[in-house]
């Protein structure tokens, strides 16, 4: 509307002050509505974004829009979630503790095999490998108690199995064992405790160094496990936030505040108790064998599950958005040139069309340069 009203007024207002006749000025207010048309723009920059979609699906990048491209480019803080992403997700027994006057230790053995035998958590199905077989015991009144653990009878015992919280709410005192991963309790009597471990990624440290070198400014890693094993793994890929201890529902509460104090916050997971983080952060990435529920929940999805691609993703939304900002100042440039001088009535009508057409044109290669080959 303001182009159209400005080509009337250059039509007429002169005229009606004296300026020359209303062919000659109308003949240059059609010159300067027909460099004004927004073709170039409106073809050329979606199609920028088409072709960044385009070069990151080619490199096992999944991402289902340009308005997380976007994002991406201006991200400036990255978090993970620990188990499944940043490691393996294959957590072991590293050693299992004892406690004093606790029942023999192949019976308990037993007990927490029996325990974790239902579970598909990765830390109880660690627990079953360490401890083997536990078929032989009679399970009655087992439940799971989401984020904790579970509690069930074993042979007519009341057996607890879980994380500390399990057994804080059950009064259960774990003093003598602090910073086991898995507790077991009988009777309401801690029995000993299972210290775990996961491997890194073995990409991880060079991803989060990369992530650092693209002007990331903060990489957090959150997590459910206790402080102790989230330090550890923190220290090692060189993550300069980490969060222990968390529950499902305490991951969006921690995102919220690294949000405030970031231009863009992305995170990645893979678990199904990622999908609430996934979903508030800016752009949530989600690991290409995770969940389905993470994966719908996800704006990007890595294929390949490298979180290398995670920092290729950002480059890609970089040269993308350089691109689109390449396309808009160019067109705007020389159809500024074009509309002044048409109303200089300098411009003619071709050089009119170049501003339209031709830019547009040149717009489109330029966009199409992002799915060459070096790219």
């Amino acid at each position: 509307p303001a182009v159209i009203i400005m080509a009337m007024l250059l039509a007429f207002l002169p005229p009606l002050l004296g300026f020359g006749s209303v062919s000659v000025w109308l003949s240059r207010a059609l010159v300067f509505l027909v460099a004004s048309c927004p073709c170039a723009l409106v073809i050329s920059v979606p199609l920028t974004f088409f072709a960044g979609i385009g070069m990151a699906s080619r490199s096992g990048i999944l991402i289902k829009g340009s308005l997380f491209l976007e994002s991406l480019a201006k991200a400036d803080c990255v978090a993970f979630d620990k188990t499944g992403t940043v490691t393996y997700g294959v957590p072991v027994v590293e050693r299992a503790v004892f406690a004093e006057n606790s029942l023999p230790q192949d019976k308990l053995l037993k007990i927490a095999a029996a325990a974790e035998a239902n579970s598909n958590h990765p830390a109880a199905k660690a627990v079953c490998a360490f401890a083997g077989e536990g078929n032989s015991l009679s399970v009655t009144e087992y439940s799971e108690i989401s984020g904790m653990g579970v509690k069930l009878k074993a042979d007519g015992d009341d057996v607890l199995c879980g994380s500390f919280r399990l057994m804080e709410q059950f009064e259960v005192d774990y003093s003598a064992i602090p910073e086991a991963n898995i507790y077991l309790s009988v009777n309401g009597v801690l029995q000993c405790g299972f210290f775990l471990t996961d491997m890194p990624r073995t990409e991880a440290k060079t991803a989060i160094a990369e992530l650092y070198s693209l002007g990331v400014k903060k990489v957090a890693m959150l997590t459910g496990d206790n402080e102790r094993s989230a330090a550890k793994i923190a220290e090692q890929l060189g993550i300069n936030t980490h969060y222990s201890l968390l529950l499902p529902e305490d991951k969006p509460k921690r995102l919220s505040e690294l949000k405030q104090n970031s231009t863009k916050t992305v995170f990645v997971g893979d678990g199904i108790n990622d999908a609430p983080v996934l979903a508030k952060a800016d752009v949530g990435v989600a690991m290409g064998l995770g969940s389905d529920t993470a994966i719908e929940a996800a704006d990007v999805v890595l294929v390949n599950e490298q979180l290398t691609s995670l920092c290729n993703a950002i480059k890609i939304a970089r040269k993308t958005v350089k691109k689109a900002n390449q396309n808009i100042i160019f067109a705007l440039s020389v159809k500024a040139i074009v509309l002044l001088l048409g109303a200089m009535g300098i411009a003619t009508m071709w050089m009119a069309v170049f501003a339209d057409v031709g830019v547009s044109i040149l717009a489109v290669l330029n966009s199409l340069t992002l799915l060459s080959h070096k790219n």
